[in-house]
């Protein structure tokens, strides 16, 4: 499967690449591809990359309790890479870009319901609260209904602030398509062997799912 990844806030993509380089590892060699793409907002870089690794950074929508009319240009900044450089399978997003990811999706399949999802199945490692296209509330539950109804691995860590975020993105999602794994750790994608099998394990479980649709 061929995959859009989305970086997370004050970061790039380069900087994705290099944290998602053991699953890829993997991942690359059972014939998965990835494409790693910039936010479009300038931003300062993460407190813990300052003077490690080289710029520019970027959000893909300003940071804080109402994004505004920021979450609705990322849509249409993703979306217009999707018709350029797609299709694509599958989304991978962490953090920001994990929330981003799963704020476009229900925004499809809320005002595009006839159309085909964007996607067949996402990842979201230590995901944020998505949004609504207005960018002034978060996507909640209404009942029973999941808003996510394709295929998902949702990969959290129980020491990451983003813990309960993470946990609300998944509640999200339908539960008979969705695959999960608590790596146990901060905001971050783990390198260790054991997690990067256990992560490479949810994916292709999902990706397996999505393939027999």
């Amino acid at each position: 499967m061929r995959f859009l990844c989305l970086h997370g806030a004050g970061t790039n993509g380069e900087i994705l690449e290099i944290q998602t380089g053991g699953l890829r590892h993997s991942l690359e060699k059972n014939g998965h591809t990835f494409q790693f793409m910039n936010g479009k907002l300038g931003a300062k870089v993460e407190e813990e990359l300052e003077g490690v690794v080289d710029g520019p950074f970027y959000n893909h929508y300003a940071r804080g309790d109402s994004p505004g009319s920021g979450v609705a240009e990322a849509f249409e900044h993703t979306k217009a890479i999707i018709a350029t450089e797609g299709p694509f399978d599958g989304v991978l997003g962490f953090s920001q870009g994990a929330a981003l990811a799963a704020s476009l999706i229900i925004n499809h399949n809320k005002t595009r319901p006839a159309d085909p999802p964007l996607f067949r199945v996402a990842v979201f490692i230590c995901g944020a609260r998505p949004w609504e296209a207005n960018g002034t509330q978060h996507v909640v539950r209404s009942g029973e209904e999941r808003p996510i109804g394709i295929v998902t691995a949702n990969i959290v860590g129980k020491q990451d602030p983003l813990y309960p975020e993470s946990m609300e993105l998944y509640e999200l999602c339908e539960p008979s398509k969705a695959s999960f794994y608590d790596h146990g750790s901060k905001h971050m994608v783990p390198f260790d062997l054991k997690n990067t099998g256990e992560m490479v394990r949810v994916i292709e479980e999902a990706i397996g799912k999505a393939v027999k649709g």
